[in-house]
């Protein structure tokens, strides 16, 4: 057995140069990182003992439990090469990011979701050439839609593969990065995507522009995590006042032909992608945030949340939305995953006004930042009404994403819009793109739907997931058309109430 913590496997740290970056004082370390000499050395041998996980990969990785696996996708990061990128500087590339980010080179250990541990591996550069006649980018299209899905061995150290991708001729080239979710949210992405375009402009040896020091290392901010847990008593109380009234849902995936055992027909994950070109919606939804002084994402949760209730669910329920945790210093530049999904409670009360409902919301998004310590699991152990909504059999788990840049809602330009200005009703979508995601192996019987509307001028994209039995798929889709319908007809009734809005938006 190989000692856990092993002083002669850790490299001894070097004193830095004035000026100098890290990635460089890695390369006076441990020697040209291309040439892999002293790296193979220390491959496979821990560096330090292990520590825990986060409490948000611990909920990444209960929620993967209870849905199944496919259910968390892999992100990606493609980037295109220039001519005189040679093999060589991608190696470098790639080896410097691995060194410099150590959630890159982690490992559960074992296969229980309670400790990780960082090792010195070794970044390996595949290289993927295309057939004949084919395209780099259309391989690099194919690569992406394989690797997307692509299963984890997280117990094997290495969270990113990372692909070479060429024509035949080798004039077009890519690289390709896959990163395991469990270290890399969608923040963790954009930085990683940036680091490794500054490093790709430089040469080995050389400080690359942009690229600083880490001010805190990945086990840090996870331990960091952990002790913050330990003091979430203030969580707790908060969620079981907010969740006193929460009603499951039930019932709005049908479930054909359910028996005692569960639903019949097979279960399957499917996505439907609507895109609606030019800056309509996007004009609309930053009209509607600023005349009701409201976020975009309070304003789509009361309407899904209505829509839901129009279809027969509960006037009280949960929206899950994934909550980042990155606000001490240093978690912005880190890779890693933390974010995890937090409830926003919904009230629908017919008579109430619009304006009120959209500030309600806010409310409960903001506790939701706030409160935000404890992994999903504990929290649900913590909390019985949040307990009920996850883990009863027959129950529907909505999740709403929204996307908008936040100037949008203060743009003075949007305040002289009136309701004249704005489409009475929406567009049919420029391009709907339905997809299979693989089968739906959940521990229980129970559905997942995920909202996601991202708003920009250029083009906004409304996206419907459902991981359930058949005609799931469709109920998600149409929930995403009822939303965008609502959405339409705030400017009409903008004082009125939400029993109104529904009743003269939405079909009976």
């Amino acid at each position: 057995m190989v000692p856990l913590d092993n002083d002669a496997a850790r490299p001894v740290p070097l004193a830095a140069i004035p000026g100098e970056d890290l990635a460089s004082r890695l390369d006076r370390q441990i020697g040209p990182v291309h040439s892999g000499a002293r790296l193979k050395h220390h491959v496979g041998r821990p560096l330090l003992p292990p520590f825990p996980l986060a409490p948000e990969q611990r909920s990444m990785l209960f929620l993967e439990g209870l849905f199944g696996r496919g259910i968390f996708r892999n992100t990606l990061i493609s980037l295109p090469l220039r001519p005189e990128t040679t093999t060589d500087r991608v190696q470098s590339a790639i080896t410097r990011l691995q060194h410099r980010q150590e959630a890159l080179r982690s490992a559960l250990v074992g296969r229980a979701p309670y400790l990780q541990r960082i090792e010195a591996v070794d970044a390996r550069l595949r290289t993927v050439v295309a057939r004949p006649g084919e395209s780099a980018g259309d391989l690099l299209a194919a690569r992406k839609a394989a690797c997307l899905g692509a299963e984890q061995v997280r117990e094997t150290p290495g969270r990113a593969e990372y692909e070479l991708i060429e024509d035949a001729a080798g004039r077009e080239r890519f690289l390709l990065v896959t990163l395991d979710h469990l270290v890399s949210d969608g923040h963790a992405e954009r930085v990683l995507a940036a680091e490794l375009a500054a490093l790709l402009e430089n040469a080995p040896g050389r400080p690359a522009s942009g690229v600083g020091d880490l001010p805190i290392a990945y086990r840090e901010l996870c331990e960091q995590r952990v002790e913050a847990a330990t003091r979430a008593e203030r969580e707790t109380r908060y969620w079981s006042r907010a969740l006193d009234r929460l009603e499951p849902v039930s019932g709005l995936i049908p479930r054909p032909g359910r028996s005692a055992t569960g639903p019949a027909g097979e279960l399957s994950l499917g996505q439907v992608q609507k895109l609606y070109r030019g800056p309509a919606l996007h004009a609309l939804a930053g009209t509607v945030c600023r005349a009701q002084g409201a976020s975009a994402f309070s304003v789509l949760a009361v309407l899904t949340a209505a829509a839901i209730w129009h279809r027969g669910g509960p006037r009280t329920l949960a929206l899950f939305t994934p909550v980042s945790t990155r606000q001490r210093s240093g978690f912005d530049v880190a890779a890693g995953c933390f974010v995890h999904d937090r409830p926003v409670v919904c009230h629908t009360d017919p008579d109430r006004t619009l304006s009120d409902c959209f500030k309600a919301v806010m409310g409960q998004n903001l506790a939701a930042l706030r409160f935000s310590a404890l992994s999903v699991a504990d929290l649900a152990c913590a909390v019985p009404p949040l307990g009920a909504a996850l883990l009863s059999d027959g129950i529907d788990y909505i999740q709403l994403h929204v996307g908008m840049p936040a100037e949008a809602a203060t743009d003075p330009a949007t305040a002289t819009r009136s309701a004249a200005d704005l489409p009475p009703s929406i567009p049919a979508a420029d391009t709907r793109e339905p997809r299979d995601l693989g089968p739906f192996r959940p521990a229980l019987d129970l559905s997942v739907t995920t909202l996601r509307f991202e708003f920009t001028p250029e083009v906004t994209a409304a996206r419907a997931f459902c991981g359930g039995p058949p005609g799931g798929l469709a109920v998600a889709e149409g929930l995403v058309d009822d939303v965008l319908a609502l959405l339409a007809g705030v400017p009409r009734h903008a004082d009125g109430t939400i029993a109104a809005l529904v009743e003269s938006t939405l079909p009976r």
